[in-house]
């Protein structure tokens, strides 16, 4: 659902509109520009690599395949459209149909000179403009800022949405968990504090609704295509059927694991407390909205702030108006950083005795968590904060900080490890840390 008749597209990353529409300035045509996003795509995918998986044959062949990435490219050409940046022109319907549209160029409207001229001169004024007029263009934009605290009428400074994990054998089947989901939501609705509210009832027809429906949605078509594998069984045993090569077997749907059935209640409720704040969307919009925030320094999110199991979303900014006339304030800089380590022993403290192992050391990402939202700043913020006071840039200090590569409990795939350039070129991941009280060491024998 959209507010105003206007989704939001299926764009990952802001940095596309960036890339499409410096290919537009340049002349480029819709195979060229393909080939840009697919660049893109691939230095962002080679930052992001910290184990070693980033593989270059992979990205050759998206270069090379012709179908590869048309979606995304449309997506951004409309959006650069919608804008107006870009002068309206026919796009490929399919990836399959994009092949007849590959020579075709585009054409830069005035605005869009004026833009892409200005986020080469200044790519953070380039971005704030760009966020200016999203929000002009999308109002699910303008009221996820809103709901999560980040506009000047937001009536809250952050959006929780309770969730449950399914863990071992505390639920025996789908219909105990679907319960004890709502049971959670139902009682944290009143407990209060989620920056929204609703009727219990409302709650629970909600996300058994929407759950139920997506299961029984799986589980269909693993029912059609366990049919359709017997029967190409029965062809085949009595030769109506030629084998098929090796490789070329129809794969099986992903099965119902407990995994989706908790995504499942996830998307519900997250669905229904935007909807409950006064911005209906969906679980995707919701998605591209947390990144394109992050990215700006906007708005933070995390599934392990300390606490009842639950989503929080909050805002690490500010933005006044929209279009040309928007205005942002950010929670970044000196000061920021300076509340974050003072506030670092307390929470390394409360870490360490919540995982009651005893050794002193937290998992770096336990303790962003909960220093971002109890400051309620962004990861990027409290990751310079550690890297400053690592380096030993941070004088008064009344810790020494140690890092560690060890992993001692896996980072989840929501969030990112602790990275610190050490030399040109050389990243060390850091999965673990601990303060040492200066004044104890310097009193140890």
């Amino acid at each position: 659902m959209s507010v105003g008749g206007m989704g939001i597209p299926r764009l990952q990353e802001l940095s596309y509109i960036e890339t499409a529409a410096l290919a537009v300035a340049r002349g480029d045509s819709f195979e060229q520009i393909r080939v840009a996003m697919v660049n893109q795509a691939e230095s962002i995918a080679r930052e992001a690599d910290l184990d070693g998986s980033f593989v270059t044959a992979k990205w050759d062949v998206m270069r090379s395949d012709h179908r590869s990435h048309v979606h995304n490219t449309v997506d951004v050409l409309k959006e650069l459209m919608r804008l107006g940046w870009v002068e309206h022109h026919v796009l490929p319907s399919t990836p399959q149909s994009a092949f007849a549209h590959g020579h075709v160029v585009f054409e830069l409207t005035e605005r869009g000179h004026e833009w892409t001229e200005a986020v080469t001169q200044d790519k953070r004024a380039g971005y704030n403009t760009l966020v200016g007029e999203l929000l002009a263009a999308h109002p699910q934009f303008e009221g996820f800022l809103r709901v999560v605290g980040a506009r000047p009428d937001s009536v809250s400074d952050q959006l929780t949405v309770p969730l449950l994990r399914w863990e071992g054998g505390a639920h025996r089947n789908a219909e105990e968990f679907l319960l004890a989901f709502v049971a959670h939501m139902v009682d944290s609705l009143r407990q209060g504090g989620l920056g929204w509210t609703a009727e219990p009832e409302a709650v629970e027809t909600a996300v058994l609704d929407y759950a139920t429906t997506a299961m029984r949605r799986v589980e269909t078509r693993i029912e059609r295509w366990e049919a359709q594998r017997r029967a190409e069984e029965r062809r085949r045993a009595v030769g109506a059927v030629e084998e098929r090569e090796p490789g070329r077997m129809a794969k099986a749907p992903p099965a119902l694991t407990r995994k989706r059935i908790a995504s499942f209640c996830e998307e519900a409720a997250v669905r229904f407390a935007f909807t409950a704040a006064g911005c209906p969307m969906d679980y995707i919009s919701h998605e591209l909205l947390r990144r394109w925030s992050g990215f700006m320094g906007l708005a933070n999110f995390s599934y392990y702030a300390p606490g009842p199991s639950a989503l929080r979303l909050w805002a690490t900014g500010t933005v006044t108006g929209s279009g040309p006339q928007a205005t942002f304030q950010r929670a970044v800089g000196h000061p920021v950083r300076s509340a974050l380590l003072a506030a670092l022993p307390r929470i390394c403290q409360e870490e360490t005795e919540r995982s009651a192992e005893g050794t002193g050391y937290c998992a770096v990402w336990r303790v962003r968590a909960a220093a971002c939202w109890q400051q309620r700043v962004s990861n990027a913020e409290f990751d310079a904060a550690v890297r400053d006071a690592y380096r030993g840039h941070v004088e008064g200090l009344p810790f020494r900080l140690h890092l560690d590569e060890a992993s001692a409990t896996r980072t989840p795939g929501s969030t990112r490890p602790l990275v610190v350039k050490t030399h040109p070129g050389v990243r060390r991941v850091f999965h673990v840390m601990r303060l040492f009280d200066k004044q104890r060491e310097v009193a140890a024998p």
